[in-house]
């Protein structure tokens, strides 16, 4: 049985972005059945989780007889390569696929997460102030550079969705909740059509549907800093 990692309760702008939504969407692409184990601060700060998620995030994946996969760009290419979907086998395809994979991770991500940041969990209002000009033009340039690269195509490789998409199209959710894409039609376009999937819209009511059923006070917060301290 496979089984992955979730957090029981988010902030509501975090809701639906959880990268768990990742893995529960390509499991659910391929058809694997799976459980989900919940997971609050305290789980999150133990010694018992950094053994199989160094960094102490979710998800992670854990399967009998395999060894526990962190990272939801690896999840995503280890189980689509093993179902055989949604990834080449070989070829040059199969490689320009991983290189969009990558690219949603390290090309596109952390710029648009530099401005979540700022929305998000900066206080002080002149550093706010500040730095999101600066980071919103960093982001905007990210996105102007994958529009011309898509250049009006259905999918980033060949003709059918892959992996590539399923990555970049998540990674995206960032920038729409941030209102970056707003002025890139293009990639609002390609991101509907990733996301007008029956297996991702499962792995994003599933996901809501936990932490709806949860509070604040079951992510025990506090024990986990008495703990720490």
């Amino acid at each position: 049985m496979i089984t992955i990692t979730a957090m029981k309760w988010v902030l509501a702008f975090a809701a639906g972005q959880v990268r768990d939504h990742r893995a529960r969407w390509i499991l659910n692409e391929v058809g694997w059945s799976y459980e989900v184990r919940l997971i609050d601060a305290c789980d999150l700060a133990s010694s018992q989780y950094r053994k199989k998620q160094p960094f102490g995030q979710v998800p992670y994946l854990e399967e009998d007889g395999r060894p526990t996969l962190f990272e939801s760009g690896a999840i995503v290419i280890d189980v689509a390569t093993r179902a055989g979907m949604l990834i080449p086998a070989e070829g040059n395809d199969r490689s320009l696929v991983l290189s969009w994979v990558i690219a949603a991770l390290n090309s596109i991500e952390p710029y648009l997460m530099n401005v979540a940041e700022v929305e998000y969990f900066m206080e002080d209002a002149e550093q706010k102030e500040a730095r999101r000009p600066a980071v919103v033009a960093a982001a905007e340039q990210r996105l102007s550079q994958l529009e011309i690269a898509l250049n009006g195509r259905q999918w980033l490789v060949g003709d059918a969705f892959t992996i590539a998409d399923l990555m970049m199209a998540s990674v995206l959710k960032i920038a729409r909740r941030l209102d970056l894409l707003k002025s890139h039609s293009e990639l609002m376009l390609y991101q509907d059509r990733c996301l007008d999937r029956p297996a991702y819209r499962k792995a994003v009511a599933d996901q809501r549907a936990t932490i709806d059923s949860h509070e604040m006070a079951d992510m025990r917060f506090e024990e986990a800093r008495r703990t720490a301290g």
